[in-house]
Formats: C-alpha cells, structure tokens, sequence
C-alpha cells in the first residue's frame, strides 16, 4: 500500500477513536432586545434620520388634487375609484405612449385604500397604490375581448374604461366597446397592469396575447401624474358609478 494512503487511514482511524473535531472559537456575542416604546432614541441616528424624514414628509404631504366628496371602491364590479384609475390609465396611454386605447381596466383588489374628500396628497396614492405594478399595453381579437368581459362578470372585481357590458345569470347579454359592438376584423389595445397581464385575478387568457408595449411607468406615478395634469387645468377629481357594468 502506497505510504501516503496508510498514513491517512491511520489518521483517520485514530480520530474516529478519539472523536476528534475541529476547534470552534467564539469570536462574537448577541443580545435579542425588545422593541418598544421605552427604547431610547439614539441622538445620533435621530440627528442623521431628520433631514431624509422631513424631506419624505414634505414631498409625501404634498397635495396633488382635490375632490368634492370622497371616491369609493365599493359596488359590484364596477365601483366609482375603479372608473377613475381606469379612465386615468386610458388618458396617460394615449397622452404620454401614443396609443388609442380602446379598453383599460384596474383590478378593485389592487385599490388599497379610497381617496378623501377635499385635498388628496401623494400620500393619498401611495397608500391607494403601494405595489410595484408598471403599464402594459396588449393587443386583443373580438374573441379575447368576450374572454375579457366574462372574467368581469365571474370575478366581479374589474373597473373599466372603454367597455360597457350587461349580464343575467352570470350570462353575457350586451357588450360594446366605445359604443360599437365587437368588431372580429379588428385589434383592439387593452390598457392593464401587469398583475393582470401575467394572469392575476381570473386573467389567465391574458398571460398569452401579445404585447404591444411592456412601459416602466408605475400605475402610482401615472395617478400622480394624471391628477396634476387634472389639477393644473382647473379640475376637481370626480367618478361615479355609470352604468358600465350592469351584472345581474
């Protein structure tokens, strides 16, 4: 046997007879401490936080618009803030990308807060819209838009700009877009975010329709935006309950 190989063997049996193991070495300590209200504030932490924390408060407590009543996300399907984030969608999609959008639409379950009557701050959006959700625009056939209109009506859950849709029974009985029924020639733009674009909340179909653009706007920033834009031209933030989804 090779000299080197039995020196290992023999080696490794004498540890396993002596159950030798490496040395460990303590080299830091750890303490769990309780966060309440009674822990002191550190001077100078506090000194470095203040400037970031007033400049935060100041641009989150700017007002950005003003309503004349507070905007709710309550009704079945279609619900006043739905309309709004919907409409608000469709007007930066075409402004701001060049796209003539024909459908938007907003998940209710995405709308995390309600908009309050009189000054309405960027705090306000944040809280309405805290997730990362950016633009998408997709491209849709008369037989995707059907697709569209029975996800509203079996999820209940979608506000909507640009359809208008009736139902009995969870059945479809009218649908129009901008008015006009589906038109099976044509390709209709679907303005959405990508929680929905990737299948969230019922939209499975929309994982596979093509994309005509995938935008790095946050839906929070295009609210922000919008209502400026609103604001800026003399205009109060209204939405109502229309008439754009009558499920029955």
């Amino acid at each position: 046997m090779n000299k080197t190989i039995l020196y290992l063997s023999l080696c490794i049996a004498l540890c396993s007879l002596t159950n030798c193991a490496p040395s460990l070495y303590q080299i830091s300590n750890s303490e769990n401490l309780s966060v309440t209200e009674q822990v002191e504030i550190d001077p100078t932490l506090d000194n470095y936080i203040q400037p970031y924390k007033f400049s935060l408060e100041s641009e989150m407590n700017e007002v950005i618009g003003q309503t004349e009543y507070p905007i709710l996300k309550t009704g079945v399907g279609e619900t006043p803030l739905g309309n709004l984030i919907a409409d608000l969608q469709k007007e930066f999609a075409e402004e701001v990308l060049g796209y003539p959008i024909d459908i938007s639409i907003m998940n209710n379950g995405g709308i995390r807060n309600t908009l309050p009557k009189g000054n309405i701050t960027v705090s306000n959006i944040f809280e309405l819209s805290p997730f990362e959700n950016y633009l998408y625009i997709l491209e849709l056939e008369g037989e995707d838009v059907r697709h569209l209109a029975a996800a509203a009506i079996q999820k209940k859950n979608l506000g909507i700009s640009g359809m208008e849709l009736e139902s009995l029974d969870g059945k479809l009985i009218t649908l129009k877009v901008n008015g006009a029924d589906i038109d099976a020639s044509k390709t209709y733009l679907l303005a959405l975010n990508d929680y929905l674009a990737e299948g969230g909340d019922g939209m499975e179909f929309a994982k596979n329709l093509p994309r005509k653009e995938q935008s790095g706007y946050l839906i929070r920033e295009i609210l922000i935006q919008q209502i400026r834009k609103k604001t800026e031209r003399g205009e109060k933030i209204k939405a109502e309950i229309e008439g754009r989804q009558k499920i029955k």
